[in-house]
């Protein structure tokens, strides 16, 4: 039998709707635990995106100065409203935070943190939206599916490790905070989830000779996973280099030949990057 004590009760009127990826959060304990991981104080201003009924916003509103509940579907908006009736600096917004200007939200200059319960089919353009910003948050505390999370905290030399992995980890740090599962949702999805926190970095953790360049790399590298990285990144035009000019850089940075982009840190993707960099721009000069 469940512990009712520790259920978030789910409005009569409410119903899921698939079509918007839609699970609520019916687990208290889980919903504290996302609190906590923001690591709230007075002075703090939050972002929360998929407010949806409230049962994560009840709990921040109290904690912060000011709050930004956003919520794409308008049948939510009256009951988010009554949760949160007694809290003045709470600001509901219904719109699509993907369809939405962050600055039209938050000021440029402001310091801010976000929190959200995505669906698992906005996960990623969700995360590369606020990563993108020109003023990122300071700290992002996400529940996503858990392959999702797995490949965001996957290192080099594993089959889950991408590009998507390197494009967060060089400006955040990940961290695990609780496995979610289906139970604690209504309705229950078919797979677990993770919440995860984002720690925004200082500065990026390795020196690369553009971030545009250092990215379409990356990319290219991680494009045909199958394929040996020399292949990748010699099919790329951008890059005007054979495969056998690809595989010699390689074997001096201390990489196998046949190495697929999965091999490679962070580290030997950014000195990778200053090598083709560094050959483009001799080739140019000459």
């Amino acid at each position: 039998m469940k512990n009712t004590d520790n259920i978030i009760p789910l409005p009569d009127y409410v119903r899921a709707k698939k079509a918007l990826g839609q699970n609520f959060l019916t687990d208290k304990t889980i919903a504290l635990k996302i609190v906590e991981a923001l690591n709230l104080c007075k002075e703090d201003i939050v972002i929360e995106v998929g407010a949806g009924t409230g049962a994560i916003t009840a709990l921040i509103a109290p904690l912060c100065k000011k709050l930004y509940a956003v919520e794409t579907d308008i049948d939510l908006i009256k009951p988010l409203t009554s949760v949160l009736a007694k809290y003045d600096n709470v600001e509901i917004i219904n719109k699509d935070i993907l369809k939405t200007d962050i600055n039209d939200i938050i000021d440029k200059e402001c310091r801010y943190k976000t929190v959200a319960n995505l669906p698992y089919y906005i996960t990623t353009p969700v995360i590369s939206k606020f990563v993108e910003q020109e003023n990122p948050p300071d700290v992002m505390v996400f529940m996503m599916q858990k392959e999702v999370a797995d490949r965001l905290c996957a290192s080099e030399g594993s089959r889950i490790y991408g590009s998507f992995t390197i494009y967060v980890g060089y400006r955040y740090v990940a961290s695990f905070v609780v496995n979610v599962p289906p139970e604690s949702f209504i309705p229950a999805p078919e797979v677990d989830s993770t919440v995860l926190k984002f720690i925004k970095r200082e500065k990026p953790p390795v020196d690369v000779p553009s971030e545009e360049f250092f990215f379409s790399v990356v990319r290219a590298a991680f494009s045909q996973r199958r394929k040996k990285l020399s292949n990748c990144i010699a099919a790329m035009p951008i890059f005007d280099i054979s495969k056998n000019e690809t595989e010699d850089i390689l074997i001096q940075m201390g990489v196998r030949a046949d190495a697929r982009a999965e091999a490679l840190s962070m580290e030997q993707f950014a000195e990778l990057s200053w090598r083709l960099y560094d050959r483009n721009t001799n080739n140019v000069n000459k």
